[in-house]
């Protein structure tokens, strides 16, 4: 199943990309970078990405997701991945992204960890 992906906004400012299918190289990935990149650069700085309905990642499509980490956390954003099941939680153990990434079991618990970084940056801010 080719990747298919649809872009979600939830209160306030957090973006979410829901996937669907095999996130590897390919028209398909090249067209989600790019609208990933497209989203960072018109200022989304809070991304979960949900793989809940994703079959496979390969390299590719890590370095896909890691790039994208780099650049919204160098602009001082947040990004989140979610849902990724048993064999994609594999490749994030053997190349040790998995560590940097912090995978969420599930989409509510992303978006709620990004809410909870806003709460603890305004009150820092105070």
């Amino acid at each position: 199943m080719m990747l298919e992906t649809e872009v979600f906004t939830f209160e306030p400012d957090i973006t979410g990309i829901s996937c669907a299918g095999r996130f590897t190289l390919g028209n398909r990935l090249g067209e989600m970078e790019a609208m990933v990149n497209s989203l960072i650069a018109n200022g989304v700085r809070k991304l979960v990405i949900d793989l809940t309905h994703v079959e496979f990642v390969d390299s590719a499509g890590l370095g896909v997701i890691m790039r994208a980490f780099g650049e919204i956390e160098q602009l001082g954003g947040q990004l989140r991945v979610c849902g990724a099941n048993a064999q994609v939680q594999r490749i994030f153990d053997i190349t040790h992204t998995g560590g940097i990434l912090a995978p969420d079991p599930n989409l509510v618990t992303s978006v709620k960890k990004l809410q909870d970084g806003m709460a603890k940056a305004a009150g820092q801010a105070s």
